[in-house]
């Protein structure tokens, strides 16, 4: 069976990170993503969802090695290390352990090709290529290749990719989002001429592309797609134009010049990773929350502000901007990298002598609590069992409790335990306590406005009044809802009645070429896999 399926199976997979399904699905239907069109109108669809809360950032580490983060560890680049206070920079290649869906493959003989996958470090001495960051959203570590010397082929045929980077450093005029869109636009016109370039190189087995403009795109310019968004702005859009839109066609025109390259036998998977939408939440009020609640205790201001001389998130975005306007040979050389500013520890903000809780960094959209836990918190306060429990149902109940006081809105959706939501040995390295937020109430961003849109108050019976105001740069945000789309020959078109986890991607795709998922939390698709054979 391996023999015939290594001479015969082809798989194609091209992924449109953050592709919002509504927006694909919609302007498929109106014609204005002709090639997402006709493949919809051919393949087996199928809703996804990625993982519950911690989203933002174990989507992609959840669907290439197909455990949950209960097991993989993994939800930001920066995170705390069990034992300590510290937040530690994390770097996906290293801290994870599971091994990527690929590297299975290489292993058993497979040629691959995996172009910018996000959040994934380089398999070193994988059988076929591999391209890490020429054009990410998530830049952990920089340009890499497998083989090393690919690195130099890729800049010096098709140069750097266009999009800034991070693409928080953007000139958010008028004209900075037009030149932010367009080099967007000349980012996706040059993947599709490496992707096609590195097809035609060889006999692949496996060949996967990720799109990550989209990405850049929702978050940056969500808000001159969407004209309910706080931030909508009817001049800017007359010069900079519906970026979101503009990137999703341009992604289509370029998966349809791909898929015009490969021949009927290939399969081909079609993948929207997770969702995007307007921003909401409050996750800038959840610690002077904390703090009225009597959970938390900070240390004064005149402590705390002295803290570790890391610069603030807008700090670092202007002096990225500046990275990026110098020279190329400059900007390798200086490349910003995530563990620049080394460890920060969260005991230079807060007394944890008498804390019993404290925010774990997790998301705009889903914020994260940690427990001060005897015997795991180096000062912790908290006895694991029934007094944690009766914390986090306190802690619950002032939450849900929350409204906006504006409209009266809840603020909080759901709360919670990541224990009851993942199994597996490196829960310690994740939040305790998820607080989902309210998607009803929007918020907009003060960089762009400082007006009332940006500024949000909190009521409780028991807390009294929180304000607050969002001072992040972004506009749109991610969801959980995915969108996979199966070609293959034999395979039926149609649409599936369940909804497939996206830790089921990895297992599907081994099981197409015979290899075993053993480990793996996810199951193969198996409409997918016996329609295919």
């Amino acid at each position: 069976m391996r023999e015939v399926q290594l001479a015969l199976v082809k798989v194609l997979v091209l992924v449109i990170d953050a592709g919002d399904p509504a927006l694909l699905s919609r302007w498929a239907d109106e014609g204005l993503l002709p090639s997402m069109q006709a493949i919809l109108g051919r393949g087996l669809v199928a809703e996804t969802r990625t993982v519950e809360g911690l989203y933002e950032g174990a989507t992609w580490p959840s669907l290439y090695t197909g455990v949950a983060p209960g097991h993989h560890g993994f939800h930001r680049l920066t995170q705390i290390e069990p034992g300590t206070y510290d937040m530690v920079p994390r770097l996906p290649g290293e801290f994870i352990r599971e091994e990527p869906f690929w590297s299975r493959l290489s292993r058993e003989g497979f040629k691959v090709a995996v172009l910018d996958v996000p959040l994934s470090g380089v398999s070193e001495g994988l059988n076929g290529i591999q391209i890490v960051e020429w054009g990410s959203h998530d830049a952990a570590y920089g340009l890499r290749t497998w083989p090393p010397g690919l690195k130099d082929e890729v800049l010096g045929r098709f140069g750097e990719h266009p999009a800034p980077a991070p693409c928080d450093a953007i000139d958010r005029s008028p004209v900075g989002f037009l030149s932010f869109k367009e080099r967007l636009l000349a980012g996706v016109d040059k993947k599709c001429d490496l992707t096609l370039h590195y097809l035609s190189q060889t006999d692949w087995d496996l060949f996967i592309q990720v799109f990550t403009e989209a990405h850049c795109a929702g978050h940056q310019a969500w808000h001159l797609h969407d004209p309910d968004h706080p931030n909508y702005d009817p001049a800017v859009v007359a010069v900079a134009g519906d970026p979101v839109r503009e990137v999703y066609q341009a992604i289509d025109e370029a998966i349809g010049r791909i898929l015009a390259q490969v021949d009927e036998h290939t399969i081909v998977l079609l993948l929207g990773t997770h969702g995007m939408a307007h921003n909401f939440g409050v996750d800038f009020l959840l610690e002077e929350l904390l703090v009225r609640s009597g959970y938390l205790t900070r240390k004064p201001v005149s402590v705390y502000s002295q803290g570790s001389g890391r610069p603030s998130r807008y700090v670092r975005s202007i002096a990225a901007l500046g990275w990026r306007r110098l020279p190329s040979q400059w900007r390798r050389r200086l490349r910003p990298h995530p563990a620049a500013g080394g460890a920060r520890s969260l005991v230079t903000r807060y007394d944890l002598t008498r804390s019993k809780c404290f925010p774990h960094p997790n998301g705009h959209l889903v914020s994260g609590i940690r427990f001060n836990l005897k015997g795991r918190e180096p000062q912790g306060t908290v006895a694991p069992g029934p007094e944690m429990d009766e914390l986090c149902a306190e802690l619950a109940g002032l939450l849900l409790d929350l409204t906006e006081t504006r409209d009266g809105l809840p603020l909080v959706k759901r709360v919670l335990r990541t224990s009851e939501l993942f199994r597996g040995d490196r829960l310690d390295h994740l939040p305790d306590l998820l607080v989902e937020w309210d998607d009803r109430v929007r918020v907009g961003s003060r960089v762009l406005k400082a007006d009332l849109s940006c500024r949000l108050t909190a009521g409780s019976s028991v807390l009294g009044e929180v304000e607050g105001e969002y001072r992040y740069c972004r506009t749109g945000d991610h969801r959980p809802e995915g969108l996979l789309v199966a070609v293959a020959p034999g395979l039926s078109s149609g649409k599936l009645e369940r909804v497939v986890s996206l830790l089921d991607i990895a297992p599907t795709i081994l099981a197409l070429f015979g290899v075993t998922s053993e480990g793996l939390e996810g199951r193969p698709i198996s409409e997918v896999v016996e329609g295919a054979h």
